[in-house]
């Protein structure tokens, strides 16, 4: 039988011990292929050329993203299945086979599985790629025609990129069998992860650990202070270094002295699972401390999609709040425009306001921008009781003012609480940051600040004033019928410069469209990350399933039965998974603090629809590692 017969029996053989590993990698290729298709099909060129820029920028950084996440996720697979794989191709070596011929042969077994993946993933991301584009339009609430379309440029980029890193990883198996001795072979799937240590270093490494973690948590928890990046930049450093740390010395610490209480270690029947359990964790703590990191960015993935979105809804409120806007250097009859207007179109709401322009060099602020405006807080509450707004501030003082901003999807910028202004000679303290759109999309146009009526007025020789009239249409999908109407109230004067401007907001404006598809794809990658995290631990348990076999014998028979020795494989197997997921609950809660700082919004609710989602999941494929476990060791 020639080698590539042999590798191909041998992987119909074990291919069911393998389907979590090729079920993963299988449907990372399928998200992987269908970011591409995203890019080179034309359904979104319906959202004209500027947002199909953004989307095809967006895409190609989140399939950065998700090549790292690919590479280091085969890399870790592919460990697995080498170590589990090594006992059994080691007995090659009594039959006359040499480590060429062996490493040959796993070479061809893994590239069967990477092939098999690959074409599996290709097959389904072009089978339903059509389906996926819609499913993706639908989360992003887009009308679009959708038609089936297949080229091979998504093709070619998935199946280089798979390949390349795949075969890397082959190369390295083939190396480490070439290097390795008989023994090592054979006792392949017993290799510690961590080698005994000594006392002292264990108790650093629990209290560095410990102190990490609490440092990530307060640098989450800073974040939306003055250095907000840096805090975030920090918090994730911390946190992933304090979850190795973690489990890598005070988990299985703490176990440890579990074991060591004998009053708690026997009763119900702990002996039969607890010790097993801490060799297992000093073994397994790179993957144990990997699931949590990917469920933590699963989290946070699926909390920064949920948090795009009510930003984006925000936003398009923040726009929708007056259809049409008129500004005059001088003052009209709002009434008058009002009739106009209704000549074809029903007016909801309409407001007046009128602000002061003043030069920059009057201002003296941390961020320099080109246009300002003053607004007295007697007009600001009176065009918030017009427009139904809300405006809760008490009447300002002599040195305070509240800046106006708008609604932006994200900042790092942060919040300084002692943040004061100069305007002219005077300072000031800003009482408030209001994203309120009183002023509407002229809002997103400059800086603005409300101050007390009266610096209001001995400011106003200062500058130049401007008369802002406001409009909110019942339908606005009818604006065009009110065109011709506003077009002739612009006036110019006699250098072309406006005296009377018109600014309309259409509803058919697609103009931040690629902020929905980027909390769609935001989904996508939540559901990856959360099959590869219960992936790795469902093939890290599969290999491990091998290695306890003979223990489970030896405990059968000395007399114990089934129903004690299922029992214990529940709960050894119950840790495996919860342990991941309690550091996950509890870190996650400071990433999405962090998020929710920064994107402004409250997502206590998405971080525990995410953590239930997980434990779902979690669930699920706890009951199949237990059922599989037990079949394997228990013959059942």
């Amino acid at each position: 039988m020639t080698l590539i017969r042999l590798s191909f029996s041998n992987f119909k053989r074990s291919v069911h011990e393998y389907g979590a590993l090729i079920l993963a990698l299988s449907f990372s290729i399928f998200i992987f292929f269908n970011f591409q298709n995203i890019i080179y099909s034309d359904s979104m060129d319906v959202l004209q050329s500027m947002n199909k820029d953004y989307i095809d920028m967006v895409v190609m950084a989140a399939s950065v993203v998700f090549g790292v996440f690919l590479f280091f996720f085969i890399w870790y697979a592919t460990n697995v299945f080498l170590n589990q794989r090594k006992k059994e191709i080691g007995i090659y070596t009594f039959m006359g086979l040499d480590n060429a011929r062996i490493g040959k042969m796993y070479a061809l077994e893994a590239a069967f599985i990477g092939l098999f993946s690959l074409i599996a993933g290709l097959a389904a991301g072009a089978g339903f790629s059509k389906l996926f584009q819609m499913l993706l339009l639908k989360l992003s609430d887009i009308q679009a025609d959708i038609r089936f379309s297949f080229t091979w440029k998504p093709v070619l980029t998935t199946s280089v990129l798979f390949l390349v890193i795949f075969g890397i990883m082959i190369i390295k198996g083939y190396v480490s069998i070439l290097r390795s001795s008989v023994l090592n072979m054979l006792s392949g799937a017993k290799q510690e992860e961590m080698k005994p240590e000594k006392g002292w270093l264990t108790l650093l490494k629990v209290i560095a650990g410990i102190g990490v973690l609490a440092a990530g948590y307060v640098c989450a928890v800073q974040t939306g202070e003055i250095d907000t990046l840096g805090y975030a930049l920090m918090a994730v450093i911390l946190v992933i270094v304090g979850t190795y740390l973690l489990f890598g010395g005070a988990i299985p610490y703490f176990v440890r002295r579990l074991t060591g209480k004998k009053h708690f270690l026997y009763q119900k029947q702990r002996t039969l699972w607890l010790n097993s359990l801490s060799y297992r964790i000093q073994r397994n703590y790179r993957t144990y401390a990997m699931v949590t990191i990917l469920m933590i960015c699963a989290v946070t993935v699926l909390g920064m999609s949920i948090a795009m979105k009510q930003r984006y809804d925000k936003m398009v409120h923040f726009k929708d709040t007056f259809t049409i806007q008129v500004v005059a250097q001088h003052e009209l009859d709002p009434a008058e425009i009002k009739e106009g207007i209704e000549q074809t179109n029903k007016v909801e709401y309409s407001a007046k306001v009128s602000y002061l322009m003043l030069d920059p060099s009057y201002f003296h602020t941390k961020f320099v921008n080109q246009s300002y405006a003053i607004l007295p807080y007697s007009e600001v509450k009176n065009t918030a009781n017009q427009s139904g707004l809300p405006f809760e501030y008490a009447e300002l003082k002599q040195d305070e003012v509240i800046e106006l901003s708008h609604v932006i999807l994200m900042s790092f910028v942060g919040h300084d609480e002692n943040k004061k202004i100069q305007i002219g000679e005077d300072q000031f303290t800003v009482m408030a940051d209001d994203d309120t759109p009183f002023l509407g999309n002229m809002q997103e146009a400059m800086s603005i600040y409300v101050v007390n009526d009266e610096v209001y007025k001995k400011l106003e020789p200062l500058g130049l004033t401007f008369h802002l009239y406001n409009y909110k249409l019942k339908d606005p999908s009818n604006l065009n019928a009110s065109m011709p109407y506003l077009k002739s109230l612009a006036e110019q004067d006699e250098s072309g410069n406006y005296q009377v401007g018109i600014s309309c907001v259409s509803p058919e404006s697609k103009a931040e469209a690629w902020i929905r598809v980027m909390y769609s794809l935001c989904v996508f990658m939540f559901v990856t990350l959360i099959l590869a995290g219960s992936s790795i631990i469902f093939i890290k348990l599969g290999n491990d399933s091998y290695e306890d076999k003979e223990r489970y014998q030896v405990l059968m028979k000395l007399g114990i039965g089934k129903d004690v020795l299922g029992k214990s494989i529940k709960q050894e197997i119950r840790f495996t998974y919860y342990c991941p997921f309690v550091l996950m609950a509890v870190t996650s809660w400071f990433a999405i603090k962090a998020l929710g700082n920064v994107m402004k919004e409250d997502l206590f609710r998405v971080n525990i629809y995410s953590a239930v989602s997980v434990l779902v999941v979690f669930t699920v494929v706890y009951l199949i590692s237990v059922k599989v476990f037990r079949r394997r060791v228990l013959g059942e």
